[in-house]
């Protein structure tokens, strides 16, 4: 099994081309010094903590010193490993910039090996713990428990509720990914209290742009998702189609539910036929806000009391782009735009299999550049494996045997 392994690997990095690191890390280390160690060794020697050999820098930095066949596979002299300390220079010295280029250019390999060949999408957020105590340090000096802001030994994490029931401490990493294969198409990552929404118009741009040979079809996400920005981006920007499902929170304006009417004269009316008062433009949600004139004392209105137990009247909103969000290019409640919102666990796949195999739930850093790195390679490992295990495919599949024809 050790050797299957190790041939898999072997043929996994042997088929990836590692020409275009030498370019982009051009600058980040002085030509001048003792001959240093080669950054394409560096590279792999990371991606083996994600392919599961090892669990951090300092057992790394152990393999490497007593296992040469570790040493064969990222290219080092088995008398000149080097040292963990090495591992966390090269990491500060590239950046997340660098580390997250690598990835693009990953897939960029991944799509020109047809691994990836694009149409449906899927956006979805997954949560990281931050490498840090959930209960940080007081900052006063109370006795018992209080209240007082809290010293973390990680400054870029932040709390969130993921559910009614459920607060985290860390990160979220926002992704886009290709339906059929399940790899990334972008990656976004944030602090843990960053809304999820505003992320979707970055991810499809990102995917857009960095790889505009993929066609992207539709993009299907769950209701956190549901803004009409999103809506709106995706159909003009990315020419694709919005898969999204109506979130509670975000009701379905006044006039679609029946409780505001439209006048002769354009004006908008409640159903006792007073005009409701317009009440400025929610730029967060792109809605509009309408008053019941009657709480503002503009009418007297036999229906007030019924219509609305609040001294502070009924409210009514509007969405002025509601047609994308309520009908848009794939019609709700087809059959068509069922399929393309079930290909939205494909990410929920793609999360699991990097939590799982590639340690993604586990970042053993602090802050948010270094949790960036850690995300960036466990999606560049996800990325080479696929390549890998297509390759492998490749050369084991039985070829066909020509029959000779007798004349």
């Amino acid at each position: 099994m050790r050797l299957l392994l190790s041939s898999s690997q072997m043929i996994l990095f042997d088929n990836i081309d590692w020409s275009f690191i030498h370019p982009l890390v051009k600058g980040k280390y002085l030509p001048q010094g003792a001959e240093g160690y080669d950054l394409i060794s560096l590279y792999k020697a990371q991606l083996l903590i994600y392919l599961g050999e090892v669990s951090s820098d300092r057992k790394l930095a152990s393999a490497l010193r007593y296992n040469g066949r570790l040493c064969l596979l990222c290219g080092f002299n088995f008398l000149k490993a080097p040292s963990n300390g090495t591992f966390t220079n090269f990491r500060d010295r590239l950046g997340d910039d660098i580390f997250y280029e690598i990835l693009h250019r990953l897939i960029a390999q991944a799509i020109a090996v047809k691994v990836i060949i694009g149409g449906d999408t899927a956006i979805d957020s997954t949560h990281l713990w931050a490498y840090s105590s959930k209960f940080g340090k007081k900052t006063c000096r109370r006795p018992g428990k209080c209240h007082c802001p809290r010293d973390y030994s990680d400054p870029d994490a932040s709390w969130r509720y993921k559910s009614k029931e459920y607060i985290f401490f860390g990160y979220k990493a926002h992704l886009i990914v290709d339906a059929k294969s399940q790899l990334p198409l972008d990656v976004k990552v944030t602090p843990g209290g960053e809304a999820d929404s505003p992320q979707a118009k970055l991810l499809l741009k990102g995917a857009k742009e960095r790889h505009p040979e993929i066609k992207i079809n539709s993009a299907s996400m769950d209701s956190a998702y549901d803004a009409y920005e999103t809506y709106r981006f995706t159909i003009e920007d990315i020419g694709a189609s919005p898969i999204i499902t109506l979130n509670p929170r975000n009701k379905i304006d006044a006039i679609t539910q029946g409780s505001l009417y439209l006048s002769e004269d354009g004006s908008y009316t409640c159903f006792a036929g007073f005009k409701v008062v317009y009440w400025d433009r929610d730029k967060k949600r792109g809605r509009l806000k309408f008053r019941c004139p009657a709480a503002l004392g503009r009418c007297q209105c036999l229906f007030r009391s019924s219509c609305s137990l609040f001294s502070y009247g009924r409210t009514f909103y509007l969405h002025p782009d509601r047609d994308y969000r309520l009908i848009g290019p794939i019609p709700r409640g087809s059959n068509i735009w069922q399929e393309k919102y079930n290909a939205r666990t494909s990410v929920e796949r793609a999360y699991s299999k990097e939590k799982g195999s590639h340690h993604l739930a586990n970042p053993r850093v602090r802050g948010l550049t270094k949790v960036k790195i850690h995300v960036y390679l466990a999606l560049s490992t996800q990325v080479i494996k696929r390549i890998g295990t297509m390759i492998m495919e490749r050369l084991t599949r039985p070829q066909p045997i020509p029959c000779p024809v007798r004349a």
